[in-house]
């Protein structure tokens, strides 16, 4: 248990360190803010039209990271040194993914907030906004994270992640606007919601170790 608390804080000062979770915050504000430019002063067009825009940007957010998310790690062998320890590969890779959720993710879920009042939503609308992405953003984070792993042996594997990862963004996408939006079914968008986090949260450590085990041979 030590030893997994002691990477997860290396983890998270080593992204920090990055310029990954400024720039995904970054965008995430300068495009909710500028929406309102291209929008219009219409308030009811900017609420009705706020999940679904600040989901766009959230996923757009989590895509920036990705660049060289381990290709460093896997060059200067230091997932050959994480295998020498007590931790599992699949823990390791667990780790890092959360790490990566913390600083690149997390703040997003702050700032949706303000960018939510900015574009006219109500309250429960931005709650339910910030709720939504806070479920959802750990599926973005361990997808993304995960296609990074596969491609972390590739030299320029970078553009190929972000293409590989839109399509598997589109089920927390929908679901997470549907359920920020509210509604009959707002219940029933939260539940799949929580369910894909839960599906990435299973099954992309133990992929994602495969793959850089992969890349080391």
């Amino acid at each position: 248990m030590n030893a997994s608390f002691t990477l997860l804080r290396q983890e998270i000062r080593l992204r920090l360190r990055g310029s990954a979770g400024p720039a995904a915050l970054g965008l995430f504000i300068l495009a909710g803010a500028l929406a309102p430019l291209s929008l219009g002063t219409n308030d009811d067009l900017l609420a009705t039209v706020a999940p679904g825009l600040l989901w766009i940007f959230a996923c757009l957010a989590s895509l920036l990271g990705l660049e060289g998310l381990f290709q460093d790690d896997l060059s200067e062998g230091r997932f050959a040194v994480l295998r020498l320890t007590s931790l599992p590969l699949w823990l390791v890779m667990l780790l890092m993914m959360l790490a990566y959720w913390i600083v690149v993710c997390a703040p997003v879920l702050i700032a949706a907030i303000p960018i939510g009042f900015l574009l006219g939503a109500d309250l429960p609308t931005t709650l339910r906004l910030s709720l939504s992405l806070g479920v959802g953003t750990p599926a973005l984070a361990f997808i993304g994270a995960c296609l990074a792993a596969i491609c972390a042996g590739l030299p320029r594997g970078t553009g190929l992640v972000i293409f590989l990862a839109l399509p598997f963004f589109a089920p927390a996408l929908i679901f997470g606007a549907r359920a920020a939006t509210g509604g009959d079914d707002m219940v029933a968008a939260f539940m799949f919601l929580s369910a894909f986090s839960l599906i990435a949260l299973a099954t992309c450590p133990f992929i994602a170790a495969a793959a850089i085990r992969q890349n080391m041979e």
